[in-house]
């Protein structure tokens, strides 16, 4: 499949037990997670790329206005044609 800018991508359906043991070392900290999962029902996205340093999530309007009011999470939405990338921060 293809993403981002012409990116190729495997996608793999497995579960959460298999996905956490695929990757070691990840550039994003200790953790393994994929760059891109969802679960089989599509009803939200997570992508976390390998070089970006900020997760986008899709979903609906509720679960984002709830990320949104947790003060742990510093959240912004946008539409699906603005470009992620925070404000002050640029891509090589």
């Amino acid at each position: 499949m293809t993403l981002y800018w012409g990116w190729s991508y495997v996608l793999v359906e497995a579960g959460p037990e298999q996905a956490l043991t695929w990757r070691t070392g990840h550039l994003r900290g200790d953790g393994a997670l994929p760059d891109l999962f969802f679960p089989a029902d599509r009803s939200w996205l997570v992508s976390a790329l390998w070089d970006d340093t900020w997760t986008d999530i899709g979903a609906s309007a509720d679960l984002l206005a709830g990320l949104r009011r947790n003060p742990l999470v510093n959240a912004r939405l946008i539409e699906p044609d603005e470009d992620a990338c925070p404000p002050g921060l640029t891509r090589d």
